[in-house]
């Protein structure tokens, strides 16, 4: 009884994470289509994420998933992804680490 009250809740929190991600997604397809021009930095932002993603995923070798237990599951995709994925965040990382420094040397320049 108790279990199946609990795959109900799991369920139900799917369901409303799924209609709330519609919903936001929906909210923002809305708000770029109706107002393009304050959407542009956005977009070329996104677009860049997904660039950086796709360069990491294709240097990626992912050959390193012989090395894990045949009991994990682990394939050249999975690994791959993941390593596409480490890559990504490190790079990402890095550009606003220098993002960073490059404004606050910037005001230490200009004394504000």
């Amino acid at each position: 009884m108790i279990e199946k009250i609990g795959f109900f809740g799991i369920g139900l929190a799917y369901l409303l994470i799924g209609v709330s991600v519609a919903i936001i997604l929906g909210f923002a397809v809305v708000k770029v289509v109706s107002d393009f021009n304050k959407s542009k930095n956005s977009i070329i932002g996104l677009i860049a994420m997904v660039l950086i993603f796709y360069i990491s995923y294709a240097a990626s070798s992912g050959a390193d998933y012989v090395t894990y237990k045949a009991d994990m599951n682990i394939t050249e995709t999975t690994s791959k992804l993941v390593n596409a994925g480490l890559v990504t965040f490190l790079i990402i990382g890095g550009i606003a680490v220098v993002s960073i420094l490059y404004v606050e040397v910037g005001k230490m320049i200009r004394g504000n």
